[in-house]
């Protein structure tokens, strides 16, 4: 009866486990159209705001995604994503259509590994570039590029908000590092647009019904150990 008992108790606790993963986890679904769509030659972070105050910030994981919008054909394009380091973590990171961007699915090109790097003491960045290999160019038009997930790492100090950005920087033409080419290798010139996220301090009506829950479960164990144990 005892084994019976530890083995009940044993998938009550696998299942919130598998409860409070569900919660944290993200899906990763990426939309053919843009929600934010801009005209002209830009690249742009979407969504343009993430604000965690509804959720459970530390460990807390959240996507966004790169797009592009050209008003002529293009052969290449790379950007350079920077973002606080002190309280996100790029934890996975990917093209939006396989091993390549949506935005040059339809023609052949190479993609790089993504790169991980540190910036200065206080923010890293993480780079992506595609280019056309061969065939015919990819025309005018939009499409998504590639998506990052974020892990939250740390809190604000007690009674604080965190705002920042998770940026795209050295842009062309005064930078060198996020830009698109035409068909001739020459670089456009790109209007940009960042993501802007919202981290508080631990939310206390979240701390109560994590407390809650616990509650729960530990009514529910003890409830079940007592029938087990008068059948």
């Amino acid at each position: 009866m005892k084994g019976k008992i530890n083995k009940v108790i044993h998938i009550a606790v696998l299942v919130a486990l598998i409860l409070t993963t569900l919660v944290l986890m993200v899906p990763s679904v990426f939309a053919a159209v843009p929600d934010e769509p801009h005209t002209g030659d830009a690249m742009w972070v979407e969504p343009s705001t993430v604000n965690l105050s509804d959720s459970f910030p530390v460990g807390y994981r959240f996507n966004v995604t790169l797009w592009i919008n050209l008003t002529v054909a293009s052969a290449s394009w790379q950007f350079k994503l920077v973002y606080n380091k002190n309280y996100l973590n790029a934890a996975e990171s990917g093209y939006t259509a396989g091993d390549k961007s949506d935005f040059y699915s339809n023609i052949t090109t190479i993609s790089l590994p993504f790169t991980y790097g540190s910036l200065n003491s206080t923010h890293n960045y993480v780079l992506a570039a595609e280019s056309y290999l061969t065939g015919p160019f990819r025309s005018s038009g939009y499409g998504s590029l590639a998506w990052i997930e974020f892990a939250v790492v740390a809190l604000p100090p007690e009674g604080e908000i965190w705002t920042s950005k998770i940026a795209l920087v050295e842009v062309f033409p005064t930078g060198t590092e996020t830009y698109a080419q035409d068909t001739v290798g020459t670089k456009i010139p790109l209007n940009v647009d960042h993501c802007t996220y919202i981290i508080p301090e631990f939310s206390g009506l979240l701390a109560i019904g994590l407390i809650m829950c616990l509650t729960v479960i530990a009514m529910f164990s003890r409830k079940l150990r007592s029938h087990l144990r008068h059948q």
